[in-house]
């Protein structure tokens, strides 16, 4: 599956730039807030991470690209008290943005990198172990740009296990304008 959602990529990413560049070039870092939801947010609480995007110009109100993070979620204390751990996303997303002047859209799709953290403690012994899978992650966004800053909301998700997990994310971005 890798493989195939990498491949679909690149083939979206070159069949959309080989049109040449015509709008703006950005570079985006930022910070990120996430509000579990669901089954999700039963078992882990808030999070916060940072992510990277960089856009192409494909056209003057669109861009793609393709955004890199990291966002760890811990593992709520009313979960089980004899337990603490997290989980880790990290997005390798393919996106889209396309601008309404200082609003924009943008949807995103590609892998997410999951790990999850847990340690555990009964009768004075303690174990723990951790695990790593790469599933299909989804994000769709709404964002504002008011000069360089970009203050975004989206709601994120990702399938493991057979089953779908989510959550509202806030990022609050500086973009870096490179054309």
């Amino acid at each position: 599956m890798k493989k195939v959602l990498l491949g679909l990529f690149f083939t979206v990413f070159t069949v959309l730039t080989g049109y040449g560049q015509q709008g703006r070039i950005d570079i985006n870092a930022g910070v990120d807030f996430g509000l579990p939801v669901g089954s999700f947010g039963d078992v882990y609480g808030f999070g916060y991470g940072a992510t990277v995007k960089g856009l192409y110009g494909i056209s003057e109100a669109g861009q793609v690209g393709l955004t890199l993070g990291y966002q760890r979620f811990g593992l709520k204390d009313s979960y089980d008290e004899n337990m603490s751990g997290s989980m880790g996303i990290s997005p390798v997303f393919a996106v889209y943005r396309h601008n309404f002047g200082g609003l924009y859209v943008e949807p995103q799709a590609g892998l997410s990198i999951n790990s999850v953290s847990l340690k555990a403690s009964a009768g004075g012994m303690g174990f723990g172990g951790s695990a790593s899978n790469t599933s299909f992650g989804y994000a769709a966004g709404l964002g504002y740009i008011i000069g360089n800053i970009d203050i975004s909301a989206r709601y994120q998700g990702l399938t493991q296990s057979g089953e779908n997990l989510g959550f509202i994310g806030l990022r609050i971005g500086y973009s870096f304008g490179i054309k």
